[in-house]
């Protein structure tokens, strides 16, 4: 029988997005003070404003990190998107490769080669993908196409959202297990799908690799069924660094947060 994964005094929740009636995070800021959610990196979206992001980011700065969304094949305009919001203090990139095009295109490393001049992360969503957000198709941001940038730009920060997806989790796992500067998050609902489904390869995912973020504003379904999935997949004692010390260093890591003293 799995231990019980006990959550810590404090959470850093790696992934989520304002709502729409939310715009400067009010609400999002409330619910976290009830969960004991210390800090959470929110991040625009092709629906959502990346301005909104900031000001969000702006109006609780010891509560919320940003994420500006860029889509790369906008080229130049895409670099100087990131570079603007980079300078008003926004550290993290928001890629949706499934609208149609595979990161890892020669194309689009000035896009990347100015990410990792400026310290950046990349948070990638991987999988299924609503429909609401258009047409798309998963097999765009499978966590493979993410090996060579991976191996490219050895000191930026990827995460693969939500365990990499139902299509895309053992390549997670791969690039987990062997690329020192890759990272995932187990956010709904395809991360909580591989930790319900799929527990005992999810358990080989080294402990300071994974991280808890939610997608949503505390479902309270969804956030039980991902403490018993970590907790299936045996990361019970290691709860602190899940849910916690994880996230805070790489938020570090990005200049997000001050470094460690």
């Amino acid at each position: 029988m799995a231990d019980t994964l006990t959550l810590p005094d404090k959470l850093i929740d790696i992934h989520n997005h304002l709502a729409a009636d939310d715009p400067v995070g009010n609400r999002i800021v409330g619910l976290m003070d009830a969960r004991n959610v210390e800090m959470t990196l929110i991040m625009g979206t092709n629906r959502s404003n990346n301005a909104d992001v900031l000001r969000a980011v702006e109006a609780h700065p010891d509560r919320l990190a940003g994420g500006v969304y860029i889509d790369p094949r906008e080229g130049q305009a895409a670099i100087e998107q990131l570079v603007r919001y980079h300078g008003q203090g926004v550290h993290l990139v928001k890629l949706f490769p499934n609208r149609g095009y595979f990161p890892d295109e020669d194309r689009f490393l000035p896009v990347f080669d100015r990410i990792a001049g400026l310290g950046m992360g990349v948070l990638s969503h991987c999988g299924w993908l609503l429909p609401s957000m258009g047409v798309t198709a998963a097999y765009y941001s499978q966590p493979g196409r993410f090996e060579k940038l991976a191996r490219t730009y050895g000191d930026t920060v990827f995460i693969m959202a939500h365990m990499g997806g139902i299509d895309g989790f053992l390549q997670t796992i791969m690039l987990a297990t062997r690329a020192p500067n890759v990272y995932t998050d187990c956010s709904p609902g395809q991360g909580v799908w591989v930790l319900e489904c799929a527990a005992e390869m999810a358990a080989s995912i080294p402990a300071d690799k994974i991280m808890w973020g939610m997608d949503c504003y505390y479902d309270e379904a969804f956030f039980d069924r991902q403490r018993l999935g970590l907790q299936k997949a045996g990361f019970a004692s290691h709860a602190q660094e899940v849910y916690y010390s994880n996230a805070r260093g790489l938020l570090q890591k990005i200049g997000a947060l001050p470094p460690a003293r």
